[in-house]
């Protein structure tokens, strides 16, 4: 009896395969969930270009970075942005707690960018999570490379609202009352804030 794993190819070394499988390979690795398989995908893709390429590399970072734990919990209680809660600006206690590595999240804002560029959909998510890269790797640039803290007077302000305002048109439908609608509102909110 045969049997097919569709992560048999996560074996191979990358550095033997074409761009189109090292895409494969990358997306199997996201699928997989497994840490080091999506290490190893990241790496083996990171300079390919194209907009599939581009996006896939953009999503094992997010996934590597653990950072969506963050705004996982801000969007469980959205509320925390908007009411002085201090989920943002004392992000770097998470990071420390909880062994994250925001520099992941950080270059996904850029390559979400790329991606966007050369031709890919962004989802709402995708928007915020390359907003707060780049509130992320500001807030690390202005603290002389000390904190990923968010505070007033990040200068990545402008930057990430801009690429927010797609999440806001995006959400302009929903009812007030739906939580993606309320998270990308009062993150936006947040960024105007600072």
């Amino acid at each position: 009896m045969f049997t097919y794993s569709p992560l048999s190819g996560l074996k191979r070394p990358p550095s033997s395969m074409t761009p189109a499988q090292r895409l494969t390979y990358a997306q199997d690795a996201l699928a997989s969930g497994n840490t080091a398989d999506m290490k190893a995908a990241y790496d083996a893709i990171i300079n390919d270009s194209g907009a599939s390429a581009q996006y896939t590399t953009a999503q094992l970072g997010i996934q590597l970075s653990g950072v969506p734990q963050v705004l996982v919990q801000i969007a469980a209680d959205p509320s925390t942005l908007s009411t002085g809660g201090n989920a943002l600006n004392t992000v770097q206690d998470f990071i420390t707690s909880h062994g994250l590595d925001p520099t992941y999240m950080v270059a996904a804002a850029g390559q979400l960018a790329a991606a966007k560029l050369a031709g890919a959909t962004l989802t709402t998510m995708d928007y915020a999570m390359g907003a707060m890269g780049i509130l992320l790797g500001a807030a690390y640039t202005d603290s002389g490379s000390t904190s990923y803290n968010i505070i007033h007077g990040n200068s990545g302000k402008a930057d990430a609202g801009l690429f927010l305002a797609p999440a806001v048109a995006d959400v302009a439908s929903l009812s007030s009352g739906d939580p993606l609608n309320q998270f990308i509102t009062q993150l936006d909110s947040f960024i105007s804030g600072l």
